[in-house]
């Protein structure tokens, strides 16, 4: 059974980090979308709008992890 995702927006930016590193993709939501401070509808508007970077698999909705590190972390 696959481990839930942790809340990203308790976590500290280091551990956010840490975490996308030990991970190829994330959940479209609510991971990415609530990393980024989005809500449910916008996250999964900005995926089908291209802004958001998705993977479809079937019916999932998958983040890669890389991709969102560049978003919140840029000046590194």
């Amino acid at each position: 059974m696959a481990q839930a995702e942790p809340d990203p927006v308790g976590m500290s930016r280091e551990d956010l980090r840490a975490y996308l590193r030990s991970t190829p993709t994330v959940t479209l939501w609510p991971f990415s979308g609530r990393a980024l401070g989005l809500s449910r509808s916008l996250a999964y508007r900005c995926g089908a709008d291209g802004d958001i970077k998705v993977l479809r698999l079937g019916h999932r909705c998958r983040v890669s992890s890389a991709w969102l590190e560049d978003v919140l972390f840029p000046e590194q």
